[in-house]
C-alpha cells in the first residue's frame, strides 16, 4: 500500500485518495464525459446518466477491484487527475487513469504509464491496461512500447492490453522503451 506522497514523471505526485478528494473526483469524472453529451437526449437525461454511471464506477470499483489502490495526482500542490491501479499477486492493472482538461495532452499519462512499466518490472509483473478503441493515441502509445491485445478478454468498446517485462527490464539492466512485444512467463 502506499503511504505519503510518491515522486512521479514530470513533477507530479501521487497520493492516497481521501474523503476530502470526493468531490474534486466527482466533478473531473462528470467533466470528462463528452462523450456521452453527444448523445441526441435532452440535456437533464444526459446528466442524469452521467450521475448513474459516476455510482456505479464508485460502488463497482470496490467489489470488482479489491486490492486497488486510489491515487490523487497532483501538480505543483493542485489536484490534475487520478490513478487507479489495481495490485495482484501476479499483476498489475490500470484500472483507471484521468485528468482535469487542463492536464489533459500534456505527456502525463504517457510518463505515468512508463513509471508503471517500471513498477511492474521491478516487481516481476505483466502490466494490464484496458484501453478504449477509440483512443488511437493511447492505442499508438501501447503498441510502440511492446503492448498487445488480449482478444479473448477484449470488446467492441475496449482493448485489453497486456505488457510483459523482459528479463532484462526486471534485472534493471535494461531501461523501458519502445521495442516490440515480448513473450514468455514471469
Amino acid at each position: 500500500m502506499i503511504e505519503g506522497t510518491v515522486d512521479l514523471p514530470h513533477g507530479i505526485s501521487a497520493r492516497p485518495a481521501g474523503r476530502h478528494d470526493k468531490d474534486f473526483l466527482a466533478k473531473m469524472y462528470k467533466d470528462n464525459r463528452d462523450d456521452l453529451r453527444l448523445i441526441d437526449a435532452e440535456k437533464d437525461y444526459i446528466e442524469t446518466v452521467i450521475e448513474m454511471q459516476l455510482d456505479a464506477q464508485s460502488g463497482g470499483y470496490g467489489s470488482q477491484f479489491p486490492n486497488a489502490i486510489y491515487l490523487i495526482l497532483e501538480k505543483n500542490g493542485s489536484r490534475i487527475g487520478r490513478l487507479t491501479l489495481d495490485v495482484q499477486p501476479v499483476e498489475l492493472r490500470l484500472v483507471d487513469l484521468d485528468f482535469i482538461k487542463k492536464a489533459q495532452g500534456k505527456g502525463f499519462g504517457s510518463g505515468i504509464l512508463l513509471w508503471l512499466m517500471k513498477a511492474a518490472a521491478t516487481t516481476k509483473r505483466p502490466l494490464l491496461v484496458p484501453t478504449r478503441r477509440d483512443d488511437f493515441a493511447m492505442g499508438k502509445f501501447l503498441t510502440k512500447y511492446g503492448f498487445v491485445e488480449d482478444e479473448a478478454m477484449s470488446d467492441q468498446v475496449f482493448a485489453r492490453m497486456s505488457w510483459m517485462p523482459t528479463a532484462d527490464e526486471m534485472a534493471g539492466i535494461s531501461d523501458i522503451r519502445p521495442r516490440e512485444a515480448a513473450g514468455g512467463m514471469v
